[in-house]
Formats: C-alpha cells, sequence, structure tokens
C-alpha cells in the first residue's frame, strides 16, 4: 500500500447518529441542547439479577428508518441496521460521492453477538426446532461494514475494527489514512454496537456498572451506563470536496493511536498512553475543548484527567457526552466524533449531566448540567479501550 501524504487534508461532508437520545442528529443535538439524557430501564433482555438494570436503549421501531425492504433488514443483526441508518444519514448530507470508491470504516466491539445470543437461548430455552440456525450467521464483527456496503452500494472496500471501545474512533483514523493514500476516494467511518447479554454482565462482573446514571467526573461515580447505537463520519479529500461543491462541516486534522501496554482492562493509572494519543492528535496545534471518553469509572476518569492536564493544559474545558447516551462501547468513538463536529458547527460545548460535586481527583473544568456557548476552533474526540488502547481525533471547524 502507498504510505500516506501527510500533506493531503480531510475534509468532513456527511455525519449520520443514531442512539438513545435521538434517531438522527437534529434529535440528538436537540437533546443536547435541551439536557436531556436517554437513560432508563433496560427493555432489551431481561436484566433484574445484575446489581444494575438501567441501559441507554434505542427505542422505538427501527425498521421504518432504513432504506431497505424489510425482508432484506430481517436477515441483518441489530448492530447491521443500527450501522445502515446513521450511514445512510451522513450519505445523504454528503451528496454526490463516488460510491464506486467509498471505502466502510467500521468500529464494532461485539458485531451481531446479541442475534448469536438469541439463537442460544432458543436451542437451549425452547428446543432444537426453535433456534435459526440463520442468526449465528448475523454474528460477525465484519457485518456492519458489509450490511453498509450492500445496502449502499459502496464499492471502495470494506474494513471493521474490533479494538474494544477504541474502535470506532480507530476507524475513522484509518480511513484517513487510506484516504490519504489515496486507496479510495471518499470514506464513510464510525462505529456501530447493539447492547448484548455478553457485554451487559460482563461489565456488571467486573463491577464497573453504575446501578444510577452515570455520573462522569462525579464525586458520586461509581461506573459506567451501557449504551447502544451507530455514528458515521462521510469523509473526503479537502480538493476533492471543494472541487465537487461539498459543504464541509469540519476539518479532521490529526489523530493520535497508542496503546498503554499495562493491563487487560484497566488503563494506567497516570494516564501516559492517553496522553501521548492526545498529544500526536494535536500535533502542537491549540485545542479548545475536549470530549473526554469519561466513562464514570473511578480509574478512567482519574488517568484521563491526568492525561489531559499533562498534554493539553490544566484550564481546557471538558465533558462527557456519555452522560447523554451512556457508553455505546465500539461505536463510542464514532458517536462521540459526531457529537464533536456539531459541538464545532454550532459553537456550543455539551455539558456533563448530574455533575453535582466534582470529585477531588478529577481537576478540570468539566462544564456541568447545560451546554456552554463557546468559541472553539478545534475540538479533541477521545475513546479508551480494554487492553490499553487509546485513540484520539483532532477537528477544527472548516476554514480556520
Amino acid at each position: 500500500m502507498r504510505s500516506p501524504d501527510p500533506n493531503i487534508r480531510i475534509a468532513v461532508t456527511g455525519a449520520g447518529i443514531i442512539c438513545s437520545i435521538g434517531r438522527n442528529k437534529d434529535e440528538v443535538w436537540q437533546s443536547i441542547r435541551e439536557s436531556r439524557a436517554g437513560i432508563g430501564k433496560l427493555s432489551r433482555f431481561p436484566g433484574e439479577t445484575f446489581p444494575s438494570d438501567i441501559a441507554a436503549e434505542v427505542s422505538g421501531d427501527i425498521a421504518p428508518l432504513l432504506p431497505i425492504a424489510r425482508r432484506d433488514a430481517r436477515r441483518m443483526s441489530r448492530s447491521d441496521r443500527l450501522a445502515i441508518i446513521a450511514a445512510h444519514e451522513a450519505l445523504e448530507q454528503a451528496g454526490d460521492i463516488p460510491r464506486g470508491r467509498t471505502l466502510v470504516s467500521t468500529g464494532t466491539s461485539t458485531g451481531g453477538l446479541l442475534e448469536g445470543e438469541e439463537y442460544y437461548f432458543n436451542r437451549l430455552v425452547r428446543g432444537r426446532s426453535r433456534g435459526r440456525e440463520s442468526r449465528v450467521l448475523q454474528q460477525p464483527t465484519s457485518g456492519p461494514s458489509d450490511a453498509v456496503a450492500r445496502a449502499l452500494n459502496l464499492g471502495g472496500g470494506v474494513l471493521s475494527n474490533a479494538t474494544a471501545c477504541a474502535s470506532g474512533g480507530a476507524a475513522i483514523a484509518m480511513a484517513a489514512d487510506l484516504l490519504r493514500a489515496r486507496q479510495a476516494d471518499a470514506a464513510i467511518a464510525g462505529g456501530s454496537d447493539a447492547l448484548c447479554r455478553l457485554t451487559y454482565s460482563g461489565f456488571n462482573v467486573l463491577q464497573a456498572v453504575d446501578e444510577r446514571p452515570c455520573s462522569p467526573f462525579g464525586a458520586q461515580r461509581r461506573g459506567i451506563t451501557l449504551g447502544e447505537g451507530a455514528a458515521y463520519l462521510v469523509l473526503e479529500r479537502w480538493d476533492d470536496a471543494v472541487a465537487r461543491g461539498a459543504t464541509i462541516l469540519a476539518e479532521l486534522t490529526g489523530y493520535g493511536a497508542t496503546c498503554d501496554a499495562h493491563h487487560p482492562t484497566a488503563p494506567h493509572e497516570d494516564g501516559r498512553g492517553a496522553e501521548s494519543a492526545m498529544r500526536e492528535a494535536a500535533a502542537g496545534r491549540g485545542v479548545d475543548y475536549v470530549n473526554a471518553h469519561g466513562t464514570g469509572t473511578l480509574l478512567n476518569d482519574s488517568a484521563e484527567t491526568k492525561a489531559i492536564v499533562a498534554a493539553l493544559g490544566s484550564n481546557i474545558p471538558v465533558s462527557s457526552s456519555k452522560s447523554y447516551f451512556g457508553h455505546t462501547l465500539g461505536a463510542a468513538g464514532g458517536v462521540e466524533a459526531v457529537i464533536t463536529v456539531l459541538a464545532l458547527q454550532h459553537q456550543l460545548a455539551p455539558p456533563t449531566l448530574r455533575l453535582d460535586r466534582v470529585a477531588d481527583d478529577c481537576t478540570l473544568d468539566y462544564i456541568p448540567h447545560t451546554p456552554r456557548p463557546m468559541a472553539m476552533n478545534a475540538a479533541v474526540s477521545n475513546t479508551f479501550g480494554f487492553g490499553g488502547s487509546n485513540v484520539s481525533l483532532m477537528f477544527e471547524r472548516a476554514g480556520t
């Protein structure tokens, strides 16, 4: 493969999102403006046996949002369907891109595992005749990228990234590099994950789930709230976007991807890997706002705070949008990248909800309760995952 040309600028020309606070970006941004969270009682599967039985679910029937026939949608996993909805919205905004040369790059942590679980429980509880073997075919983590490419007729290749909760951010960074290497003419990149029993039970067993809606950076924080959703950005080489008269929403000016090489689940307590990722993303440029990983766990929030102070200084405004829609796992990098682009467009920083008292080990300005109007030319979006995977994406306002 040709090496990426660092002099090639990357434009964002489309964005799409679906999560617990909205089924498109207008609904999501309205919820952000109104400080309205989307966290409630878990309904996707029984949760009463766990310490926590709340989640941030996408509510209602999503089938009407799909640009494909219902019979085709039935063959797809919930993660696939969420991905198609968000990707379709992003492509509609981007307009006339060369679909035959458009790459699909998706981050996910579980793919269609929910459907694999349904097959298992149907076989175990209801007997062999009630198990549909086709459900197992919906399980691979390659599913969302493949589904988006098929449904939206995108022929530029597919990538699937599964680096835990950093997956969506890594998928965006990889797509940018492939555009800079001229391996594709456009890319749709982001993440998709649906709630499933394995992740819900696993995080509960790890005692990493708060029984109340999460409170990142707060003195009362006890863990994450699990969520689901999908989000994508359309990326193009800047000159190509300008040549076709596209509306440019923002510029992806840099990224950092690092690994703590420390522990299977916990971040390094001094935040060294996250610090390196942010330094690489910013590359010495000024940053006005950080959309933090901000999960609400004791270790993550403390380590991320130390990393931000070391990489970007102690006066930068920070918030966790997970306080609205929970931790969407492999989709988080895509979901929070879209939120960051919207924040730059609207010049409005999302708050950290339920932040009544900041924890002693969290020493930054975390924008509590309500959105903050502010001048933002550049913002960093952080996504960190198990195994010490860290991805930071740097976005700047178009034309700055």
